[in-house]
C-alpha cells in the first residue's frame, strides 16, 4: 500500500490544505495544496516559491524506487513541472506561484493501479446564511445575490464551497472503459416515494430502505433519487446530449454516489412514462408533487452497455457539495420526440429549460484515474495507494509504497 505524509511549513509560506476523496480504478494520486501568504506584503507575492517533496518506497523491501515520474499540476490542469524520481525515490517539486496544485505519481508503463479507495464521507458544502434553493435559477444573468436570483456565473455567491475545485459536470475526452470492474448497479423496479416539482427539476424520490443500491469496493450506496437535466450537463468532446438522467445514491455514512446516462431522440422509451406522465399531469407548477403506483422500470433507463467513465466532482445544483462520486454510462438511452416535448413543456412551464450547469474546470482531474483516500492526523496525512507490476514479475509480488511528501515556503 502506498502512504503518504505531509508536513507543512508556516516560514514564509504555508500550506492549506483542502483534500478530495477517492473514486475508484486508475492511476493517479491527487493531493491539492493551496499557497496562503504569512506576513508578506502583496506586492512581494510573485516571488514566493513553495517546494513539496517526497519518496516512493517500494514495500517489501523499504528501498526508494528510481524513474518514477511525478507532476504537479495547476488550477487549470496544466502541468507546471515533471520531475522523476531518483536512485534513492525521492523527488521534489518547485511550486511557482499561490493556487491551487494538483501532485499526480504516473504508473510506470504496464503496471495497474491497486487497493481502489473511495468517498466514504457526506460531501461538504452548504448556503450561506440568508440563501436557499429560491437564490439560484439556470437563466438569470445577475451573479450578486443582494440584487435578487443569481444564474450560473454567480453560484459561487451563495455557497460555502466559493472557490474549490474539483466541480461538476466536466468535459470527457478520455476513452470509455468498462465501470462494471468499478460499479455494480443493483436497480429493481421499484415505486417511488414521490415525484416532485422542486422548481429546478423532475425528481423521483425513494425511501431510504429501497433495496436500489450501488455497490463500489464494498460499500452500498442506496438510491435516494433520480432527476433530469435538459441539455445534458456533462459534455463529450465539448458535445451535449439532448438529456442527461441523473441518480443519486447516498451510503449510511453519507457519501454520495452519482450514476449518469445521457438521453438521445430515438425509440420511444416507456420506462420513462410514469415520469413523464406523472409530470404532464400534476407537475406543472413549481414546488409541486404527486405519487404513482407503476412501478419504475430501471432497466429501461440504463443503457445495456456498461461502458463509460467515472470521476470525483460535485452536486451540480447548488450547495455544490463534494467531493461525490461520478460515474457517466457512454451510450445512451433514448426516448422519442412526442417524449422530449411533454417532458420540456413542464420545465418550461416552470421556468427551468434549460437546466444545465455549465462544465467545470478539470482542475488537474484525469476522467477514468484514482483519487486517494486522506485521513487527518494532526498535521500528517496517510494515503491507501498502491500500483502492481505487470505479471508474471516475482521481485515486485508487493506494490510500492509513497511514503512521504513534506511541504515546505521559501522567498
Amino acid at each position: 500500500m502506498m502512504n503518504l505524509k505531509a508536513k507543512l511549513s508556516s516560514r514564509q509560506l504555508t500550506w492549506k490544505r483542502q483534500t478530495y476523496r477517492p473514486l475508484v480504478d486508475g492511476l493517479e494520486a491527487r493531493h491539492l495544496l493551496s499557497a496562503t501568504h504569512v506576513d508578506i506584503h502583496p506586492l512581494q507575492a510573485s516571488s514566493i516559491v513553495g517546494t513539496i517533496s517526497g519518496e516512493v518506497v517500494y514495500d517489501k523491501t523499504g528501498l526508494g524506487m528510481s524513474g518514477i515520474r511525478v507532476q504537479l499540476i495547476n488550477s487549470v490542469g496544466r502541468i507546471t513541472e515533471t520531475t522523476t524520481t531518483d536512485r534513492h525515490g525521492d523527488y521534489s517539486l518547485g511550486v511557482p506561484s499561490d493556487g491551487a496544485y494538483v501532485v499526480r505519481e504516473l504508473v510506470p508503463g504496464g503496471w495497474t493501479q491497486t487497493s481502489p479507495t473511495f468517498v466514504s464521507d457526506a460531501p461538504t458544502g452548504q448556503f450561506l446564511s440568508g440563501y436557499g434553493n429560491s437564490s439560484w435559477n439556470y437563466t438569470s444573468t445577475n451573479t450578486d445575490p443582494t440584487k435578487g436570483v443569481v444564474g450560473p456565473a454567480g453560484w459561487g455567491n451563495l455557497t460555502t464551497v466559493d472557490g474549490d475545485p474539483f466541480g461538476a459536470p466536466v468535459n470527457i475526452t478520455r476513452p470509455a472503459i468498462d465501470l462494471s470492474k468499478v460499479v455494480t448497479v443493483n436497480y429493481a423496479p421499484a415505486v417511488p416515494k414521490q415525484i416532485i416539482n422542486n422548481s429546478h427539476q423532475i425528481q423521483a424520490q425513494f425511501n431510504s430502505s429501497t433495496a436500489d443500491t450501488v455497490t463500489l469496493d464494498g460499500q452500498v450506496f442506496a438510491l435516494t433519487q433520480f432527476h433530469y437535466h435538459d441539455p445534458s450537463e456533462n459534455t463529450v468532446h465539448g458535445r451535449k446530449a439532448r438529456m442527461e438522467e441523473h441518480f443519486v445514491n447516498v451510503s449510511a455514512s453519507g457519501a454520495e454516489t452519482v450514476v449518469a446516462v445521457f438521453l438521445q431522440l430515438g425509440a420511444h422509451n416507456y420506462a420513462l412514462d410514469p415520469i413523464l406522465n406523472a409530470a404532464s399531469t400534476s407537475l406543472t407548477s413549481p414546488n409541486s408533487s404527486t405519487t404513482i403506483t407503476t412501478p419504475i422500470d430501471f432497466a429501461g433507463l440504463l443503457p445495456k452497455s456498461t461502458r463509460g467513465w467515472f470521476y470525483q466532482g460535485s452536486l451540480t445544483t447548488l450547495p455544490l457539495s463534494q467531493p461525490v462520486n461520478w460515474f457517466v454510462y457512454a451510450t445512451p438511452i433514448t426516448l422519442d420526440a412526442k417524449q422530449l416535448a411533454e417532458y420540456q413543456t413542464v420545465a418550461s412551464g416552470s421556468g427551468f429549460l434549460p437546466n444545465a450547469r455549465p462544465v467545470q474546470p478539470l482542475d488537474g482531474r484525469i476522467v477514468n484515474e484514482i483519487n486517494y483516500d486522506v485521513n487527518f492526523t494532526g498535521t500528517n496525512l496517510t494515503l491507501n495507494y498502491g500500483i502492481a507490476p505487470p505479471a508474471p514479475n516475482p521481485d515486485y509480488s508487493h506494490p510500492p509504497t509513497l511514503l512521504a511528501i513534506y511541504a515546505s515556503g521559501c522567498r
